[in-house]
C-alpha cells in the first residue's frame, strides 16, 4: 500500500548490468498469465487495493493512456498477471516502453501486489520475471523504472537487483529545469532512505 502520510517526490531508478540480477520464483499456489483482452478490471483492481486509484472508472481510462491508445506493444505479449489457486489475480507488472531524454528504452512498469500476498516474494517473482522477458526478446543494456517515496519499500527490493538512483545533472521530466529535476531527486531519496532505515527498526 502506497504511504501516502508522507510528501510526494518521484525516483528514477535504471539499472545498466541487465543480464545480471538475483532470480526469485513465485511460492507455491501461485502462477504466471498474461494478460487478455479484459483484464483491464483486473489491473485496475490490483492498482486500487495499493492506492493508485480512487475509483475502477479512473483506473481503467489509465490503463487505456498507458498501454492501448497510440501503442505499438501488445499487452498480451507484456503484462504479466500472478493468479492464485482461487482463479484470484493478485499482481501484475509489465515490460513496456518510454522515453528518457528524447530516446526510448524498455521499463519495468506499474507493479503492484496486494496488501494481502505481501511479504510473500510475489513482487521479486516478478521482476525476475520481467528481466528474464526484456532479455529473451533481445533488448540489452539499459533498463529502468518511475517509482516515489510513497512507495518506498519497493525501492528497497528494486535496489537488491541492482537498480540505481539516476543521477544526471539532465531532467528527465518535462516540465521542471534540470534544477528543479535534481532538487526532487535529492528530496525523494532523503525520504526514502530515511523510511527504509526506520523500518529496519
Amino acid at each position: 500500500m502506497l504511504d501516502k502520510s508522507i510528501p510526494y517526490y518521484p525516483l528514477t531508478l535504471i539499472k545498466t548490468d541487465t543480464e545480471s540480477y538475483p532470480e526469485y520464483r513465485l511460492p507455491d499456489g501461485y502462477e504466471f498469465v498474461f494478460y487478455q483482452k479484459g483484464d483491464e478490471v483486473s489491473w485496475t483492481d490490483i492498482e486500487c487495493s495499493v492506492g493508485q486509484f480512487d475509483s475502477i472508472e479512473s483506473g481503467v481510462k489509465c490503463f487505456r493512456r498507458e498501454f492501448e491508445n497510440g501503442q505499438n506493444l501488445k499487452a498480451e505479449e507484456r503484462m504479466l498477471f500472478v493468479k492464485d489457486m482461487s482463479g484470484e489475480y493478485v499482481a501484475t507488472g509489465s515490460l513496456w516502453n518510454g522515453r528518457l531524454l528524447g530516446e526510448e528504452f524498455q521499463r519495468i512498469h506499474w507493479i503492484a501486489v496486494k496488501d494481502k500476498c505481501s511479504g510473500k516474494g510475489i513482487a521479486k517473482a516478478l521482476i525476475t520475471r520481467l528481466l528474464s522477458m526484456y532479455n529473451s526478446l533481445g533488448y540489452s543494456g539499459f533498463i529502468y523504472l518511475l517509482t516515489g517515496t510513497r512507495n518506498f519499500a519497493a525501492v528497497n527490493i528494486y535496489r537488491k537487483f541492482g537498480f540505481k538512483e539516476y543521477c544526471g545533472e539532465r531532467s528527465l521530466s518535462s516540465g521542471l529545469t534540470d534544477k528543479e529535476f535534481k532538487d526532487q531527486q535529492q528530496k525523494a531519496l532523503l525520504i526514502i532512505n530515511e523510511k527504509i532505515s526506520s523500518s529496519r527498526g
